[in-house]
């Protein structure tokens, strides 16, 4: 009797330990999902360039004021240019998960480099974790406004008779060089792939018939076509331009693989517990969705979009697709 007695005793003795356990446990994993931001922490978002340096820093500062309020603790950008724009994905992806130290990176950082480069420091699909698409950028087929062309067919049967078309881009390496690609492989025409260290004097020889064409950014082409100096002929995107909207996409022309855009997006380093990513992931996203948010970033020459971290894993599934395969095609190698 007094041996059942005490087995029951510690049966039930058992079952409060366990329970007690659990609630330690439970309260130790509340409390350590209450840790994110640690409290006087800043929140660091690391772009690639240096001061001045375009749209990834208005993308993280405009982003990083409204964020700031909500978390409580200062949200700075930290630059680090270098490397050609390796080192701040590089830097990035050894930091610790905390989510503490975030990531504006291109669409070229993410899935053109990986492909461009013989070795780099970091894997875009394993050391950074997806947050939310911040911005497009519209890829656009220039060409001068004397050019006798209107649209994609046009150009196509006139570079034909060229035999081989001059075809400016705004850096060797790049989207505008790899679209060329894309564009040729498609069409079967053939090109000559003129780089130039920059769009503004790219533009110069388009507009003075130096070269008869090129692929540049949206916001960068978008004046001189509204002054009739240069002619656009598509757009890049699933969807026409919100502001360009009378410029056809490369879809509607025959040309499925010109739809995806240029674009910045928000990561994580590898490894970011769940919770704390969709802290994050919140947060920007009611931040982008401010219309005066949006408004000084569609200023800027930005596209201003948002999502989910899977969405924006699904389309950089799919451009590492469409840009690998453009890259192997060229041959291109980039200098480490």
């Amino acid at each position: 009797m007094t041996s059942d007695l005490q087995n029951h005793r510690r049966a039930r003795f058992g079952v409060f330990a366990t329970l007690a356990l659990s609630i330690v446990a439970g309260l130790s994993n509340a409390a350590n999902a209450q840790t994110f931001p640690q409290p006087g922490k800043p929140i660091r978002i690391v772009i690639s360039v240096a001061p001045g340096g375009g749209s990834s820093e208005v993308l993280a500062r405009v982003l990083g004021e409204e964020m700031r309020a909500s978390l409580g603790v200062p949200v700075l950008v930290e630059f680090k240019p270098g490397a050609n724009q390796r080192m701040g994905p590089e830097f990035v992806a050894k930091s610790p998960p905390d989510g503490h130290t975030l990531l504006v990176a291109s669409s070229a950082q993410t899935t053109i480099f990986p492909f461009s480069y013989r070795k780099l420091n970091y894997d875009p699909f394993k050391d950074l974790t997806p947050l939310m698409h911040g911005a497009n950028f519209r890829l656009a087929l220039v060409v001068s406004g004397t050019l006798p062309v209107s649209n994609v067919a046009e150009f196509v049967r006139h570079a034909k008779t060229r035999g081989q078309i001059p075809f400016g881009s705004f850096a060797a390496g790049g989207a505008s060089h790899f679209a060329q690609v894309i564009l040729a492989r498609a069409t079967g025409i053939s090109t000559l792939h003129i780089p130039y260290k920059g769009s503004a004097p790219m533009k110069v020889d388009l507009i003075g018939n130096t070269i008869e064409a090129a692929f540049d950014v949206d916001s960068s082409v978008a004046q001189l076509w509204r002054e009739g100096r240069v002619k656009i002929l598509a757009m890049s995107g699933t969807n026409r331009h919100p502001t360009l909207d009378t410029i056809p996409t490369f879809r509607e022309q025959g040309i499925a693989d010109l739809d995806m855009t240029l674009w910045l997006a928000f990561f994580a380093p590898g490894g970011t517990p769940p919770d704390i990513v969709g802290r994050l992931t919140r947060e920007l996203q009611r931040a982008i969705a401010v219309p005066e948010v949006r408004a000084r970033l569609t200023q800027s020459g930005m596209e201003p979009t948002g999502g989910t971290p899977e969405a924006l894993a699904q389309i950089m599934q799919r451009d590492y697709r469409i840009w690998g395969d453009a890259v192997r095609a060229s041959g291109f190698q980039a200098e480490d």
